[in-house]
């Protein structure tokens, strides 16, 4: 199926719940709750920082099923004890296919076993759930569903921080965090690099917002999570010349070898944030960069993030030449960098001033 609509049958919070998960995913929804709309608007800025699809928006979001929308729908999504309209499209029910509130942010998807289970889980898994087909272990049903609810009350600024937290550890739900992401950032990078192109001088790939995690005590986004979002950063970087989970699974990658962050002004939670890059040096092992980060309204200057970074042959644990299709796409972003001047934060010293005599 082509379509990017899907039918979501039902009313309540849970209708709402599922229709911004939908619209976080990047489809169109068609609804017939007319309270719908106000209940996205309340669920949206959780899905924002649980992190949008490419062309994610509540403006896709109609009232008024018709018998083309049923006709032409990816999915039907029929919602607690709402009628099973009658069409040729994949359905799931809350019988075939049960998530837990608050959906749009718990990824569990526990399906019943039916001639569409292999296909709904599929959709799922493509928007970042975890469908569980009959015959998973119970605790990892409950890792990734009420336990995930448990531990965090519901709430769903803890709900991402616990996902988030776990992430790297393959534990709970984290690997469901990661796995929500990388389909994301695949689907929202830019296109990889390929001989011709005229990359963007400089570079424009990330743009996220400040995260519930990422803010310490004082209530701004601590010094540490400046060196995170720049490493979301580099990531769409590797993307873009080449350096994907294919390139990493052979053993080929990129270390950081020293980092300078020069710290202009504080932001808070929640507040967008845009980072362009600038490749100032490639060699056959050594990427010379840096990442200007500003305010995603005001583009006030926030940060300056100067790093090298080393190709790595991790199987050999040794610095290693990069591979020429990646190279090759280092070496035109250059190019293409040549004429903007240094940002004159880049080899700054850090030392007292002398004393006044």
């Amino acid at each position: 199926m082509s379509s990017d609509t899907i039918v979501v049958v039902g009313s309540g919070s849970r209708a709402a719940e599922w229709a911004t998960r939908l619209l976080a995913s990047g489809f169109d929804v068609v609804a017939d709750d007319r309270t719908l709309p106000e209940a996205v608007q309340h669920c949206w800025p959780a899905a924002q920082r649980m992190g949008l699809f490419p062309g994610a928006s509540t403006d896709r979001l109609t009232i008024g099923i018709t018998p083309h929308h049923l006709a032409t729908a990816h999915l039907v999504q029929v919602v607690g004890d709402a009628a099973v309209p009658a069409t040729d499209a994949l359905v799931a029910t809350d019988a075939t296919a049960h998530a837990l509130s608050p959906i749009h942010l718990v990824p569990v998807v526990v399906l019943a076993d039916g001639p569409h289970a292999a296909a709904l889980a599929h959709f799922y898994e493509g928007i970042g759930m975890a469908p569980c087909l009959p015959g998973t272990p119970a605790d990892e049903v409950h890792r990734v569903g009420q336990g995930l609810i448990d531990v965090t009350g519901g709430d769903p600024d803890s709900i991402i921080a616990v996902m988030r937290a776990l992430r790297a550890t393959g534990v709970g739900a984290g690997p469901s965090m990661a796995a929500h992401e990388a389909r994301r950032y695949a689907a929202a990078a830019t296109p990889p690099w390929q001989p011709g192109d005229v990359p963007g001088a400089p570079l424009d790939l990330y743009r996220d917002r400040v995260e519930p995690d990422w803010v310490d005590y004082n209530g701004h986004m601590t010094e540490a999570a400046y060196l995170t979002a720049a490493g979301w950063a580099s990531d769409r970087l590797f993307r873009y010349i080449g350096d994907d989970e294919a390139y990493r699974a052979a053993g080929h990658s990129f270390y950081t070898v020293e980092t300078h962050i020069l710290y202009m002004q504080e932001v808070a939670v929640h507040e967008p944030l845009r980072i362009t890059t600038q490749i100032l040096g490639v060699d056959a092992k050594r990427v010379h960069l840096v990442h200007d980060m500003r305010h995603g309204d005001t583009d006030e200057q926030l940060a300056v993030v100067e790093q090298m970074l080393v190709h790595v042959d991790m199987n050999a644990s040794r610095s290693a030449p990069i591979l020429p299709h990646v190279a090759a796409a280092l070496h035109a972003i250059a190019a293409a960098h040549a004429h903007l001047p240094v940002p004159p934060q880049v080899g700054s010293v850090m030392r007292l001033p002398p004393a006044k005599s």
